[in-house]
């Protein structure tokens, strides 16, 4: 009997479940699947005792398939299907449940401007949102089943006309070659699919306005199954310093947003070594009186100034992670807590200088600029870097570092293409959409991205 080999194929789960009406099975899942679907579409239909030829003249339903081949019953039960055979036909009705939380606003990227709505766990759902947006055929979605237990759906998603198919044969081969057991979220595939560098090359987003936006450009977007957020391929080293709000923004009041962001990423950098460097090595360098002030705050402190910074430096990042990991209802207030506690004591007890704390505090709320935390992270190795270039060699270690920040940058590819784009190679249209705006950068999408395949690399 049919059941009896599915039972025992599914290790007699409880949720798995079987009747017959009239000669008529009908076995599904009852965690995947809606009673009142089954309801309205099998089993009303088999109780009245209607004649039929076929099953499928009595079974409605959105999505109704013949079955030929019994290999693949466990793929759409898992699937949320529900089987129903009798002595000559086999088919699966579409019968899914609501397992999935609603569409609303985002959380890790909110703006005061734009629209409101974010994606959730359901890959339709997601879909829907962008094709909502852009209503073209040229957009094409190809479908991938990844993880051997889990067979995730991941949907590859492109503009025909707009992408170059270098991007889509590169990472359609990646995707292809990838053989675990399971993709439970999208972070395993960006896990995957990332390079080795610190700083991030792919882009992350719940927001179906940035993934509309960068499929108009000529990028390549993923989406699965059971995760909320997309992928955005390639990623350049702009698109993680402006957020998608400033397109929302008259140009001549963004660019000052994001001439301030680029300050910012500088200072998160560089000034925790430039002290070091400075208060070491170079005094000369700064006023007379503005020395002294520095000095006589750091009397009485018996520790180096190198260790006094990496000391507070890894202070704060273990504050940062424990914000992190506690709930969100308090997890901000021990964090500002244990930094004004701890900050306090550590300048009472002479271990740590005013003025630390406040080299310190600024790098990090500089560093807090950027909503992508792959950003922050990767910095913070640029920063330890700079800060021991500074403390061997002072300003002579710290220009030294610098210049092998920007050489590391300059030879990161992304999909094959520069990490600096469009700085370089240098690019105006794409510059004057992401590092400055103008009022027109939202009519050229599509120059945009045949200016940027016509770059010679």
């Amino acid at each position: 009997m049919l059941y009896e080999r599915i039972k025992k194929e599914f290790n007699n789960s409880s949720d798995l479940k079987y009747k017959k009406i009239n000669d008529v099975n009908v076995i599904y899942l009852e965690s995947l699947c809606s009673s009142n679907s089954i309801n309205d579409f099998i089993l009303m239909n088999l109780t009245i005792g209607k004649p039929y030829v076929f099953l499928k003249d009595i079974v409605s339903g959105p999505n109704v398939i013949y079955l030929t081949n019994e290999k693949q019953i466990s793929e759409y039960l898992l699937n949320g299907f529900a089987l129903v055979y009798d002595n000559n036909d086999m088919l699966v009705c579409e019968v899914k449940g609501d397992l999935y939380r609603s569409v609303s606003e985002p959380l890790a990227e909110t703006s005061v401007n734009g629209p409101k709505d974010a994606f959730n766990e359901n890959i339709i759902v997601n879909l829907g949102l962008i094709k909502r947006r852009i209503k073209t055929p040229n957009l094409v979605n190809n479908d991938y089943d990844l993880g051997r237990k889990t067979k995730t759906k991941v949907s590859l998603l492109y503009i025909k006309d707009i992408a170059k198919k270098k991007f889509i044969k590169k990472i359609d081969e990646k995707l292809k070659k990838i053989d675990i057991d399971g993709i439970v979220d999208i972070e395993i595939l960006y896990n995957l699919l990332s390079s080795k560098h610190p700083l991030p090359t792919i882009l992350k987003t719940e927001r179906p306005d940035k993934v509309c936006s960068a499929l108009l450009e000529g990028k390549i977007v993923l989406i699965a199954d059971n995760s909320s957020y997309a992928l955005i391929m390639p990623g350049f080293f702009v698109d993680f310093i402006n957020p998608q709000g400033d397109n929302y923004v008259k140009a001549v009041n963004v660019n000052f947003l994001k001439l301030l962001r680029f300050t910012c990423l500088i200072v998160t950098m560089i000034l925790p070594a430039l002290y070091i460097s400075i208060i070491n090595y170079n005094s000369e360098s700064i006023p007379l009186n503005l020395l002294i002030s520095f000095q006589a705050a750091r009397s009485g402190v018996p520790f180096p100034s190198a260790f006094e910074a990496f000391f507070m430096i890894i202070l704060c990042a273990i504050l940062r992670e424990s914000d992190m990991r506690f709930p969100s209802n308090f997890g901000s207030s021990i964090s500002i807590l244990g930094a004004l506690i701890l900050g306090e004591a550590a300048v009472s007890a002479n271990i740590a200088s005013p003025i630390m704390i406040i080299i310190i505090g600024i790098t990090f709320i500089t560093g807090l600029v950027f909503n992508s935390g792959d950003m922050i992270d990767g910095l913070r190795y640029y920063r330890f870097l700079l800060l021991l270039m500074a403390t061997i060699l002072g300003l002579y270690g710290l220009v030294l570092g610098l210049f092998f920040v920007i050489i590391h940058l300059a030879s990161i590819k992304t999909l094959g293409e520069p990490y600096l784009f469009p700085i370089s190679p240098f690019e105006k249209n794409y510059l004057f959409k992401t590092v400055f705006k103008n009022n027109k950068d939202h009519q050229r999408s599509k120059v945009l991205t045949n200016n940027i395949n016509k770059v010679k690399l």
